[in-house]
């Protein structure tokens, strides 16, 4: 199958037109590394080499691929330069795994997701796929905002983004629902006093949801309710602040799920729901093409709706 990949790439192409491999693999690196130097060290060639050999490259297409940048050392794709990108890396790719296989060693795939998102939801479900598909390595890191897919060769990026940010490209995983939940302990003092409670709440831009300014309706807080609220840089802080009963928080679901199963959260009231304003997402690596990434996307899709989170 991996062959085959190759082939269709290969195919249509008569051998005059192809360039050098090693000037197409300095092309590569250069862009996904981010500079001349950053390549030539993974290649363990010179810098010059590597601009000898994308010259060298350019010339031979008869198109400038790359802008430099004298002063910074950084570059910048031209728009020929962004055409040749995706068939040369996915050539390289599958060239890479096909050298792979023959050798014994599967080439691995690089998820990332942000720290809450890793810890509470992500995470046990790479390692059921990771039983199920013993032959293919996985490795999970950890990224917040904007993925880095270049610098940590991600094939999978799991992003939260606003519903407005929505690109076509971005594949919904899933859709959260916001409420407030306090550990068993707390609950009959806070479902009576919710004004007297330590408020938990996680320090998040443009999500009013878990803002607990925009609930202070529902529960009549006092004007200076603000003194009472602790704050975190982190949803996962927040939870387990919760879940040792320092105070109130405002759950996002599904990923405190497991908690409420456990019954280590209960919701302050069963039905006080809010739909959040984000969205989790997945996309793809722009230049890698992982043989298994169809195949745990359809995995992780599969588990969302089976939960119902999408």
């Amino acid at each position: 199958m991996v062959f085959q990949g190759v082939l269709n790439i290969l195919q249509y192409l008569p051998m005059s037109n192809i360039p050098p491999l090693t000037a197409l693999r300095a092309f590569e690196a250069a862009v996904r590394l981010g500079g001349f130097a950053r390549a030539a060290a993974e290649l363990n060639v010179s810098t010059s080499a590597v601009s000898h050999q994308i010259r060298g490259l350019e010339e031979s297409l008869g198109a400038r691929l790359l802008e430099r940048s004298t002063g910074l050392g950084g570059i910048r794709l031209t728009p020929a330069g962004a055409s040749l990108l995706p068939a040369a890396s996915g050539a390289l790719s599958l060239l890479e795994e096909a050298c792979a296989q023959i050798k014994g060693v599967a080439r691995r795939l690089t998820v990332s997701a942000n720290v809450p998102f890793s810890t509470m939801w992500l995470a046990r479900r790479l390692a059921e796929f990771s039983a199920s598909h013993p032959d293919t390595p996985l490795n999970a890191i950890i990224q917040d905002g904007e993925p880095d897919f270049s610098g940590h060769a991600i094939d999978l990026a799991v992003v939260h983004v606003p519903e407005r940010a929505l690109r076509p490209d971005d594949v919904v995983l899933l859709r959260e629902d916001v409420f407030p939940v306090c550990s068993p302990e707390l609950h009959p003092f806070a479902s009576k006093a919710v004004c007297r409670c330590r408020l938990l709440q996680e320090v998040h831009e443009n999500a009013p949801e878990i803002d607990w300014r925009s609930w202070s309706g529902e529960f009549g807080l006092p004007d200076d309710f603000e003194t009472k609220i602790v704050r975190y840089s982190s949803f996962s802080q927040v939870i387990g602040a919760a879940v040792g009963g320092a105070g109130l928080a405002l759950g996002r679901s599904p990923l405190i799920d497991p908690e409420l199963r456990s019954g280590r959260l209960v919701r302050l009231f069963p039905v006080l729901s809010r739909p959040a304003s984000w969205r989790f997402v997945l996309r793809r690596g722009p230049t890698r093409r992982h043989r298994m990434l169809d195949t745990l996307i359809e995995f992780l899709r599969a588990e969302a709706t089976a939960h119902g989170d999408v």
